[in-house]
């Protein structure tokens, strides 16, 4: 079962939702979506939080219908309220997407039905990855080339057993000057790790390796169409001021994967 941080703790909520969130025509994931797919087809957007993703792809692509599941009821109440007419082909479900059932009441409709699949930032809070993969393949359509494209974490930035888990000072042999590095700790060691983020502690997380994300989407039998390691872009270094940005472009911020039913 997942922590559902979101309907605990009111501080992570507010601040959760006060990010900003939209598809950019120009990013790599906007270029990697199946638009012919999800034109006039079925889109599920699975952690979908407060349905940003949900509403720009009916903005964007024309679906037919477009499903957010999330086990949050206050994120999934925010979306609702920020539904308008254009987004009334839009529908909601909440479940603990780390141990739902295909036999579960609205999930049962949608078997076998979905053209394509996203999920941004949702597998690195599941303890079960083969499950909830197995289950992805179930909802999507077959033969028609239905798609499954998801961010996660970078497993770089979870492997660590340290609750902090920051960049430290280090001096290289030779070098004048402290440099902020990322150390990489127990990165074989897969599994439950406990992180501080947004300002909240204790938050669990599951740390996987890229070889493990790979390998079991080939055992459910999808096929790998991409695999991205996304750091902070130019853009952004160049449109901030924060030097925080600079010292993050030093490691990978996150895995994009995008993969195709065989």
């Amino acid at each position: 079962m997942s922590q559902n941080a979101y309907d605990k703790n009111d501080i992570l909520f507010n601040k959760f939702s006060n990010l900003k969130r939209s598809l950019n025509k120009e990013s790599l994931l906007y270029s990697l979506l199946p638009w012919e797919i999800i034109k006039n087809g079925s889109v599920a957007d699975l952690g979908c939080g407060e349905g940003w993703f949900c509403r720009e792809i009916i903005d964007n692509g024309s679906p037919n219908q477009v499903i957010g599941i999330d086990i949050s009821k206050n994120l999934i109440n925010n979306a609702k309220e920020l539904n308008k007419e254009k987004y009334k082909n839009l529908k909601y479900i909440i479940t603990d997407l780390d141990s739902f059932e295909l036999n579960e009441f609205g999930i049962d409709s949608i078997i076998g039905s979905i053209d394509f699949i996203f999920s941004s930032f949702l597998t690195h809070y599941l303890s079960d990855l083969e499950s909830f993969f197995n289950k992805v393949y179930k909802l999507l359509k077959s033969n028609n080339g239905s798609s499954f494209i998801f961010f996660t974490e970078h497993p770089m930035r979870t492997s660590t057993k340290c609750i902090e888990n920051k960049f430290i000072d280090h001096k290289f042999e030779g070098d004048e000057i402290v440099k902020k590095v990322w150390p990489i700790a127990n990165y074989n060691e897969q599994g439950k790790r406990i992180f501080s983020w947004l300002g909240s502690n204790n938050i669990i997380k599951y740390h996987y390796t890229i070889e493990t994300y790979i390998n079991t989407l080939i055992k459910v039998g999808f096929k790998i169409d991409y695999l991205g390691e996304l750091n902070i872009n130019e853009r952004q270094l160049q449109f901030s001021n924060n030097g925080d940005l600079v010292i993050e472009s030093n490691r990978p911020y996150s895995l994009l994967i995008k993969v195709s039913k065989n």
